[in-house]
């Protein structure tokens, strides 16, 4: 199968999403390490994501976990390099890269520290 390659401006992004956290920090520097987000304080008890000069996401402190409430996809470059600074920075693997169709590519998805899953999508085949 031929590589299919991402467009550059659509790479760690996600259109937006709001992920609940007990712990803000911790959260906000785990998406940081493995997408290379730049995080912001935006009032209390809220932050915002920023990727390549687009805001892309908020992250809050939430009263009571909702496991699963949200699912987001996140389209990265190397599926299986992002899995590997996920499982670096505290995170679990769910699923490994599966195929989604020949012309769609292939999805993954981890378990950050607090529990929120959250999958990667990305149209290029493996290294």
């Amino acid at each position: 199968m031929s590589e299919l390659p991402d467009q550059p401006d659509t790479l760690d992004l996600y259109g937006w999403v709001e992920i609940g956290t007990a712990d803000l920090d911790a959260t906000t520097t785990f998406y940081s390490a493995v997408f290379g987000w730049e995080i912001a304080p935006f009032g209390d008890g809220y932050a915002v994501a920023t990727s390549h000069g687009r805001q892309v996401g908020g992250f809050y402190r939430w009263a009571e976990p909702i496991p699963d409430g949200i699912r987001v996809y996140v389209t990265v470059a190397d599926v299986e390099a992002t899995l590997s600074r996920v499982v670096g920075n505290g995170g679990t693997v769910e699923h490994e890269r599966t195929p989604i169709a020949p012309e769609r590519g292939w999805w993954a998805d981890f378990r950050d520290p607090a529990g929120t899953l959250v999958g990667i999508t990305t149209t290029n085949a493996p290294a």
